[in-house]
């Protein structure tokens, strides 16, 4: 029997049903629990978090969403917990670290691999911590992270091994690697679209993995479409066997707007299935539910993340792959298919 690991428990693979598979319920940058200014009341946010969810899911049928904050980004299981109980939405949490550059705490660049491998497993299998305290909520997915924090815009220095990846980032690698090898489970990731101009961070990353004896195809290498990505680094990553995420749907991140980024993806991927890797692309935002710095009414453009509407992919972006001539059934197969072989685990 396929399970799902979400934050209420195990539950059927077959539930999984529409996912996005890369989205943030509550997402801060590292330190902002220690902020004043970014307190907030629990059962407010958690309502109307868990009201986006309820409204995805009963008016556009989402039933699964992987939220992607990683553990010093302000990840924060109650608050998972209480929105997957309210929206009856399925919600899998990851385990792992952001980029160096804006993550990876101190304590634990300290951590050799086989502490840092234990960490992640304690995670998926006892349950994660919060506020000093085991949570007894498991994580569901692994998360691996290179390159630079979001705002940079040029590639990430090259290495003394010729890597655009750190040391450090590497220890967490191969921790991640052997944590998934010891549970079977989903590891996505974050690659920063400005290394896509000198390298195929996407393959430093499936390298470092497989030589510590991951399952690449159940990979999910994230922000691989933009601007600066050739097809050809697509089709290497998706021959490997991993899965390309189709991500910043609805959000011009490193673009001057919303439809040219639409208009870029959307020929990214009718070029990909046509080409026969339907199989190798999963949808979703990127989006931040919640950030605590941000006012709904008066958002800063740094939080465009939080701007998308949650129904934007169904009522815009689906209808153009339409237009374009991707079939319903292959749009299916990359929302509902892909997404729910990904995240399966044997029970």
């Amino acid at each position: 029997m396929k399970i799902i690991r979400t934050v209420l428990g195990d539950v059927p693979a077959e539930q999984a049903g529409i996912t996005l598979t890369h989205e943030h319920l509550l997402y801060a940058y590292p330190g902002a629990d220690l902020d004043h200014r970014a307190a907030f009341d629990f059962e407010e946010i958690v309502d109307r978090v868990a009201g986006d969810l309820r409204n995805g899911r009963e008016s556009y049928g989402i039933g699964t969403v992987i939220e992607m904050t990683p553990a010093e980004v302000y990840r924060h299981p109650p608050l998972m917990r209480a929105a997957a109980e309210r929206s009856g939405v399925n919600v899998v949490a990851v385990t792992g670290f952001f980029p160096q550059s804006m993550g990876l705490p101190y304590y634990w660049r300290r951590q050799t691999v086989e502490e840092l491998a234990q960490f992640f497993v304690t995670d998926l299998t006892v349950g994660m911590m919060w506020s000093g305290s085991q949570t007894g909520i498991k994580a569901g997915a692994l998360k691996i992270a290179t390159g630079g924090e979001g705002v940079a815009t040029t590639p990430s220095p090259a290495g003394p091994d010729g890597l655009r990846i750190t040391a450090l980032e590497q220890r967490v690698i191969r921790a991640v690697a052997r944590a998934q090898r010891e549970v079977g489970c989903l590891i996505n990731t974050h690659t920063d679209p400005n290394d896509y101009a000198v390298t195929n961070p996407g393959i430093e990353q499936l390298d470092l993995l497989a030589d510590e004896g991951a399952d690449v195809s159940k990979v999910i290498i994230g922000h691989a479409f933009i601007q600066n990505t050739g097809m050809h680094q697509l089709y290497e990553i998706a021959d490997r066997g991993a899965t390309l995420n189709v991500d910043h749907i609805g959000i011009p991140w490193k673009h001057g707007s919303t439809d040219e980024l639409d208009g870029i993806l959307a020929d990214q991927i009718v070029d990909l299935v046509e080409h026969g890797y339907a199989d190798r692309i999963t949808f979703s935002y990127d989006r931040w539910f919640f950030n605590p710095r941000a006012k709904v009414t008066d958002l800063d453009p740094e939080f465009l993340n939080a701007r998308v509407p949650i129904g934007y992919f169904f009522d815009s972006f689906a209808p153009r792959l339409l237009k374009m001539g991707l079939s319903e059934d292959v749009i299916r197969q990359i929302l509902v298919d892909n997404p729910r072989r990904l995240l399966s685990i044997d029970a």
